[in-house]
């Protein structure tokens, strides 16, 4: 009994002096200054977007063309007119497809100013199918990819498919259609409607938005809202229930860890997340199977949706860019990607990069708008400038995203150029050394 009373206590010592002596040795460890803890993440499976398939991959750009020639750029700050045509369009049939140019850019060009018309495009090709789903219709014609739309507003007969690849022009016979599209695009009523002149050219091969004179755009500003990293290591950094996350904290960073399956890094300089899922069943095999989990991935993510739309596809990286919009134009310089990239590694992985920061409640801009140059002189600007224009891929009309120095949390949405060169979207000042 004596020897029973006198283990006890030691054992309960020599216990405490090992917790004590191993609690030592990892305080004094230098890597605890970067191992926080593991730390139980509790799922969040509540969506914050009502963000649609449909919605978020209408197309990005309306071009009217009247029965004179005359083309224009169609935005509307009260109802989404890409949305109205794609309503009017849920029900057509095909009866037949017949590819009746291809190879001729001087036809593909005289197609693209076709009089009479309403052209629907899309910056990168998507598929028949993709755009059955999107559009939520039945034309059933052999599966091929096709960037623009046309519609013939006094021949609701024919609809024409245009792909910028190989200059492809392909006829749609459209079986029973009787939808009349006139009023969704030229009503003279509709005062919110907002009419730029433009046209189309050929700049080293690519088709473009030519804009012949200069044009006057809105500035926007709107109150910032951030969505914590929390929030989304809830949503994403989750499997089932509860998982337990391993996290790093650096000075400019984040990381999150689950054990080699889901990596997720904030980086707090530049507000943005990257996020790797290794052990998802992704289906790529075809264009609308990939969309169809891009879309699912940035519902799962639950970012705001509102305001976002896909922008481009690059087949070869397998690589989605979305990006934010504002009055019909894109928003550059949210980040180095836009506001979402998603690239597909290989069939079940994939890596999506996003941005923490949405645009939230309007505020009165400081300049209510600004003039644009025309395309010729911003080539002309460019030529001067030392850069040839002979290396410039693209040019693009669109917002410049700025945080307002004098208002915390602000950001202001400024129209400008942006050129496209080594596959790399830049403002126009930053080419000509201007900022």
């Amino acid at each position: 009994m004596k020897l029973r009373n006198i283990w006890l206590p030691a054992s309960l010592v020599t216990a405490v002096l090992i917790s004590i002596g191993l609690s030592g040795m990892m305080w004094t460890n230098p890597a605890h200054s970067n191992l926080s803890s593991r730390t139980k993440v509790t799922k969040n499976s509540d969506s914050s977007s009502n963000t649609t398939f449909q919605d978020i991959y209408l197309p990005s750009q309306l071009i009217s063309t009247s029965n004179s020639g005359k083309q224009e750029l169609l935005t509307n700050s009260r109802v989404n007119v890409a949305t109205d045509l794609r309503d009017r369009m849920s029900h057509f049939t095909a009866e037949k497809a017949q590819t009746i140019s291809r190879g001729n850019a001087k036809k593909y060009l005289a197609q693209l100013k076709h009089k009479g018309t309403i052209l629907m495009n899309y910056n990168s090709a998507i598929s028949v199918n993709f755009f059955r789903k999107a559009f939520n219709n039945q034309i059933k014609i052999p599966n091929q990819k096709f960037n623009r739309m046309q519609l013939l507003l006094n021949d609701p007969s024919h609809l024409y498919l245009l792909n910028d690849q190989g200059y492809r022009v392909v006829r749609v016979a459209l079986k029973r259609n009787k939808t009349k599209l006139r009023n969704s695009t030229t009503n003279s009523t509709t005062n919110s409607m907002i009419k730029h002149p433009v046209t189309f050219r050929l700049l080293n091969g690519k088709i473009i938005l030519d804009y012949p004179q200069s044009v006057k755009l809105r500035t926007y500003s709107y109150q910032l809202t951030q969505q914590t990293q929390d929030y989304y290591a809830n949503r994403i950094m989750t499997t089932n229930a509860n998982s337990n996350v391993q996290i790093k904290r650096h000075k400019n960073s984040t990381d999150y860890d689950d054990h080699g399956f889901r990596h997720m890094t904030v980086d707090k300089k530049t507000d943005t997340v990257n996020f790797t899922d290794y052990n998802s069943q992704v289906k790529s095999s075809s264009f609308l199977q990939t969309m169809n989990h891009v879309y699912e991935q940035l519902v799962m993510v639950g970012m705001p949706l509102d305001s976002v739309r896909f922008y481009d596809y690059d087949p070869s990286s397998d690589t989605a860019v979305f990006r934010t919009y504002a009055g019909g134009l894109p928003v550059f310089d949210q980040s180095n990607f836009g506001a979402i990239q998603m690239k597909v590694l290989d069939q079940s992985s994939y890596r999506m990069r996003f941005s923490l920061d949405s645009l939230q409640i309007p505020v009165p801009p400081v300049q209510s708008s600004a003039t644009i140059m025309s395309t010729s002189d911003l080539l002309k600007q460019l030529k001067a400038a030392g850069i040839k224009v002979s290396k410039v891929q693209d040019i693009e009309l669109g917002y410049e995203w700025s945080r307002d120095r004098s208002l915390a949390k602000v950001v202001n949405l400024s129209p400008t150029w942006y050129v496209k060169i080594g596959n790399q979207w830049q403002n126009y000042r930053k080419l000509l050394g201007q900022e």
